[in-house]
């Protein structure tokens, strides 16, 4: 039940056999069983030379050979599988601890709708706390207004046996982000490419959402109708060259994957009037497509979703890690234009302030310094 486009990925995953190492090697058998634990069920599969992917009812998961990525919302009961995942890791590749945990949301519409762990970020940190002694908790934003919570935990740096890839790796990693809630794991420190964008939208244009329904772009649910949104609703156009798996519910609700090289982005919609919402997250950067490190960049693909979707509030992140280092022609290029506020040309530089999108009014602009990330944080209201 997917849909590709491009030449870079495939439903069948068998072809990508000589490819796999690290969390790869884990059977599929064994995510599924996992993601039964958070009530997620897989409805189908994507995967090239470095990514396996896994289209969720409600929600992503992405696998590398060294970390996860697992995106959920609803009332799903996301941080239950942190202790799964991290006994999947040592059974199958002896890895003892997380790398790093990274854990986030966006503040709920309806926390008393949610399972009990999940109905207060007190709650949520004192069950991290328990896994983590020594993570953090962060709250970023104005606390009377949409705002953004962040939970990470380590690093810790034991390097453990990798039987299955057959060398040393470090300790695995994971997250969590949203009204949607997302898990990330690892079992290596970052690498210098490491940017990714997090785009989450409420009070979705009514007209647009139509598609999002059965019998808006298509009257038939699951690829065929996930296919038809992709093409009608412009989210075609945002990365035409990537491979895509999609799916359009009943009755109505929107999901999909997309990969492309070594990176993947990911949309999940509710299109209801009274609790719409839509996230959007990509770490696909360069190699011939927009560069995340580049402000300009982001704008840009800020202003295509919100086109999609027109939302009326948008709230935007950047997660960058300290050691990736700005392309040199985005560093020449900022200098020249006069930028002195954050970009040095140097492996530690703050990602660039976002530049004005386009139709919408940024009310809150924070960035935080991590021992290991940067994080830019934005939120709009649109200027109607």
């Amino acid at each position: 039940m997917a849909h590709h486009v491009g030449t870079d990925a495939h439903i069948s995953s068998d072809e990508w056999a000589e490819h796999r190492t690290g969390l790869r090697l884990v059977p599929r058998t064994v995510w599924s069983d996992m993601l039964d634990m958070v009530h997620c069920q897989v409805l189908s599969t994507l995967s090239n030379a470095h990514i396996d992917s896994y289209l969720l009812s409600e929600s992503s998961f992405f696998v590398y050979p060294h970390k996860l990525v697992l995106k959920t919302c609803g009332t799903t009961t996301l941080l239950y599988a942190i202790p799964r995942i991290l006994s999947i890791a040592r059974e199958h590749l002896g890895a003892m601890c997380a790398h790093q945990v990274f854990y986030s949301r966006k503040n709920f519409m309806y926390p008393d709708q949610q399972e009990e762990l999940h109905q207060s970020w007190a709650k949520e940190v004192a069950y991290l706390d328990a896994l983590f002694p020594d993570g953090a908790a962060y709250l970023i934003g104005k606390t009377n207004r949409d705002h953004w919570h962040v939970y990470l935990s380590g690093p810790e740096s034991e390097t453990v046996s990798n039987s299955l890839a057959g060398s040393p790796v470090l300790c695995p990693q994971m997250s969590r982000s949203s009204s949607q809630s997302t898990v990330h794991g690892m079992m290596q420190p970052s690498t210098s490419s490491d940017i990714t964008v997090e785009i989450l939208m409420t009070g979705l244009d009514a007209e647009r959402m139509r598609l999002m329904y059965l019998g808006g772009a298509s009257t038939e649910e699951g690829a065929a109708g996930g296919a038809a949104v992709e093409r009608l609703s412009g989210i075609s156009d945002i990365y035409p060259n990537a491979a895509t798996d999609s799916y359009l519910f009943t009755p109505c609700g929107f999901s999909l994957n997309g990969l492309q090289g070594d990176g993947y982005f990911t949309i999940h919609v509710t299109p209801e009037p009274h609790c719409s919402y839509a996230s959007f997250e990509t770490n696909v950067s360069g190699s011939g497509v927009r560069d995340l490190h580049d402000p300009q960049a982001t704008k840009h693909l800020v202003e295509q979703v919100t086109r999609v979707f027109g939302p009326k509030f948008v709230t935007v992140t950047v997660f960058k890690a300290r050691a990736a280092e700005a392309p040199q022609s985005v560093a020449d290029n900022a200098w020249e234009n006069g930028v002195k506020d954050g970009l040095a040309k140097t492996a530690d530089a703050a990602p660039l302030s976002f530049a004005p999108v386009d139709g919408y009014k940024a009310m809150d602009r924070v960035l935080y310094e991590f021992d290991h990330y940067w994080l830019r944080y934005a939120y709009y209201i649109r200027a109607d």
